[in-house]
């Protein structure tokens, strides 16, 4: 089928290597990672993937080869069957979309696995090693073989067609194995049993129900793991009102839906409690929740989960115990019942493997009939998930619950304050996706330009001047407790109607008005440093009435100043965008998973002379078009975790100190953006978040030596393309003007600039606000 003669040689050397035969170079680089030459040499890769699979089925056991169903290969048969059909470039797009570039990365997270759970050798694990050293070098032969022969529109819309195909189908494969494995998994009980044998029937029920008994009376209940829903009945005999239940089995779910003691005030759903609050809010018309603003306050007086958390592991918990903190109304209480982790008979201190054995899964014996994987923890590991998500440790119990085993009831309270922590701007939040309408974009200064009250100028200049005047620097003031109570009567109220427009109407406000020479108005000669401190205090005061400025990782404000050091330079390591002079391309501030901000506001002292415009765009449109204009699979990129590069908290600019350098080691920088991945979208009924830099998701791909994934770079051209098109707003901020943008709805960026030698530099200061808490927390007193 193919007529370049050097097209065949390829695909001839990819037969060789696939049957076993290796150039010198290939084995010796094998037997330095510990693979032995005869174990590899002549032998087909077939061979080695039976070796492996027999490997495995040793390890564990059992063996489930003999009996695979033919659902899991189903889809992707059909989808290799039918891109057959289309000759050639059908069997481009099997070999080249379908296997080569994708199988390195797949078989890297197979690979992760086995070598954590399992402890394979690299010997042992040799099918995997080969094929992911050597179809990365396929991949980039195949790749030119693919351009030669798509030259036309037609081809590559062939080509699209069945690579769509195929990679679907991978997705059901894994699907498949997936549910398969679920399926084959030993049953920790049997769900058609008038007497079932699970861990919360074994438990004592009555020690839960005890220290729930100041609650129950009128309370609503979350039952998490509920199982067949024994519990959420007896809490509604107690004197609740209301329950919900959530278990991740659906046959239980069915039971407890079924059962003859259900009434109108218990509701069961399908769910997984690693995603709580998630599931919730997919599935409020079965449970007569409401979503909104009161959802996420809290709906609920107590929450239960019985012998939930050694079901999971430590991350899947920690997301749960964040869920629930969030569920919960102020005050509320979670009561939870675990195995206690120092007598857990699979690891605990008795078995020697309390601490090496933690967060691993051990079989345990619960009694002569009953058996069950746990997640091995201990006990700082529940007080660390507690404190963590915000609650107090109000009581901890220890039970025997059979003659064998003993038990730890755990009872937790949430502060009875609304804003005593700002959990409404927690990653498991979606904000409101916010789009703009045609007219906004058409006409951007009427949209967004909001002119700061006279009342509300004049309260600023007084109390920045006053704070100036008596030595309180940004760092030291508190504006609730520094100044009098009536301070700022207008200004609370202008700030509440701010803090709308950016949460839920635009997403953008440009606050104009503010002069900054007030603040030297007084003297006879300006004082620059005396303007800039006032102008800061201004600054301040009217964000925190905005929002709470989250000063926890570059201080309250932060300067935003050509430092002279290029940001874009691969040679310059950990280098923010806000002290160089570079363009800053599409983004959204902040680049780590585990933090967020709700909005960034940018304040300009002394704007640039050459270039340094700031540009606007909305996240939520971009969205809404790149969903029409790219096939699933591609879309898909921006949706799943990306790993981003790590930028230490700080000035960000460079690798100052000892303690930096080692933190940035190659070793550890691996494994730090391996965890540092989450997606560029995610969405989820009438929510959006946007978190996005180009540059750092590059940086982090170049730094772990990985590959910047084809389709990730074609989503990302498009996705950049797109914001540009939708950009509305492209001007210099003038001195005075306050520009603030929701950080999850509105991408901006900024020009390349330069400074001019007896001008004034350009001069911003950014702050950085969580409004959520804040928003809802005016909300439940109105």
């Amino acid at each position: 089928m193919l007529d370049d003669l050097c097209h065949i040689e390829v695909l001839t050397d990819n037969l060789e290597e696939e049957m076993g035969h290796y150039d010198e170079e290939t084995l010796v680089e094998g037997e330095k990672m510990g693979i032995k030459r005869e174990s590899i040499e002549g032998i087909p890769h077939r061979q080695l993937f039976i070796e492996l699979v027999e490997l495995l089925e040793t390890k564990l056991a059992r063996s489930y080869s003999k009996f695979i169903p033919d659902y899991i290969c189903e889809k992707l048969t059909h989808a290799i069957e039918e891109s057959m059909k289309h000759g050639k470039l059908g069997l481009l797009a099997i070999l080249y979309f379908g296997s080569e570039l994708i199988v390195p990365q797949i078989y890297s997270y197979i690979l992760d696995g086995l070598r954590l759970s399992m402890g394979l050798t690299n010997e042992e694990a040799k099918f995997f090693i080969l094929h992911i050293d050597m179809d990365k070098d396929h991949a980039d032969s195949l790749r030119e073989i693919i351009i030669a022969n798509c030259r036309t529109k037609a081809e590559r819309l062939v080509l699209v067609k069945c690579t769509r195909l195929l990679l679907e189908a991978r997705v059901s494969f894994y699907d498949s194995v997936l549910k398969y494995g679920s399926e084959m998994s030993e049953p920790v009980f049997d769900v058609h049993a008038t007497d079932q044998r699970c861990f919360s029937d074994i438990a004592s029920r009555s020690n839960i129900l005890h220290m729930c008994r100041d609650h129950i009376k009128g309370a609503t209940v979350l039952d998490v793991g509920c199982g067949t829903g024994h519990l959420s009945r007896e809490l509604l005999n107690r004197g609740a009102t209301k329950t919900v239940g959530v278990d991740i089995s659906s046959d239980m779910i069915e039971a407890a839906n079924v059962h003859p003691g259900k009434n109108r005030t218990d509701y069961y759903v399908v769910g997984d409690a690693a995603q709580l609050k998630l599931e919730l809010l997919n599935t409020t018309n079965q449970t007569n929740l409401m979503p909104g603003a009161g959802f996420d306050m809290g709906v609920f007086d107590i929450t239960v989960a019985s012998f939930l958390f050694n079901c999971m592991s430590i991350t899947e918990m920690n997301q749960c115990v964040g869920d629930i903190h969030s569920l919960l109304k102020p005050g509320g209480h979670f009561i939870f019942i675990v195995p206690h982790p120092a007598f857990n008979s699979g690891c605990g201190i008795e078995s020697r493997k309390y601490f090496a054995d933690r967060d691993r899964l051990s079989e345990q014996q619960i009694n002569d009939e009953l058996k069950t994987n746990t997640y091995c923890k201990t006990l700082q590991d529940y007080t660390d998930a507690a404190i963590t998500s915000g609650f107090e440790i109000v009581q901890l119990e220890e039970v025997r619950t059979t003659p064998t085993a003993t038990s730890l009831i755990v009872k937790l309270r949430k502060s009875g304050e609304i804003a005593s922590r700002n959990n409404a701007n927690a990653l498991n939040m979606l904000p409101k996706k916010l789009t703009w309408s045609k007219a906004a974009m058409k006409y951007p200064h009427n949209a967004f330009i909001v002119n700061i009250p006279v009342e509300v100028k004049e309260e600023l200049y007084e109390a920045a001047m006053s704070a100036y005047e008596d030595g309180v620097s940004v760092d030291e003031l508190d504006a609730a407790g520094y100044f009098p109570v009536d301070s700022f009567a207008a200004l609370k109220s202008f700030s509440v109607s701010v803090r709308n427009s950016l949460l839920h109407e635009t997403g953008l406000v440009l606050l104009k008005g503010l002069d900054l020479d007030t603040f030297s108005a007084m003297d006879e000669i300006a004082d620059p440093d005396q303007v800039v401190a006032c102008s800061k205090l201004a600054y301040y005061i009217i964000c925190s009435h905005i929002g709470t400025v989250d000063g926890s990782v570059r201080g309250k404000l932060f300067d935003v100043k050509n430092n002279h050091i290029n940001a874009m330079d691969g040679k310059n390591d950990n280098v923010l965008f806000s002290v160089s002079d570079c363009e800053a391309s599409w983004h959204t501030d902040g680049a780590s998973k585990d933090k967020v901000y709700d909005c960034v506001g940018l304040l300009c002292i002394n704007p640039s002379r050459v270039g340094g415009k700031s540009k606007i765009t909305n996240s939520c449109n971009a969205f809404d078009q790149v969903e029409n204009i790219l096939p699933k699979f591609i879309m898909h990129e921006l949706t799943r975790p990306i790993p981003r590069d790590i930028l230490e908290n700080g000035k960000g600019r460079g690798n100052d100190n000892i303690g930096t350098q080692l933190s940035r080691a190659d070793s550890i920088m691996h494994l730090r953006i391996s965890y540092n991945s989450y997606p560029v979208y995610v969405t989820q009924k009438g929510r959006m978040r946007f978190r996005y830099m180009r540059h750092w998701i590059e940086t982090a791909h170049q730094k772990v030596h990985w590959r910047l994934p084809t389709m990730l770079r074609i989503a990302m051209d498009v996705l950049d393309d797109t914001l540009t098109e939708g950009c509305c707003f492209h001007e210099r901020l003038e001195r005075g003007d306050i520009l603030i943008c929701n950080n999850s709805c509105v991408a901006h960026g900024r020009d390349a600039f330069q400074d001019v030698p007896g001008q004034p530099s350009r001069h911003l200061v950014r702050a950085w606000m969580q409004c959520h808490g804040v928003d809802l927390y005016e909300a439940s007193k109105r």
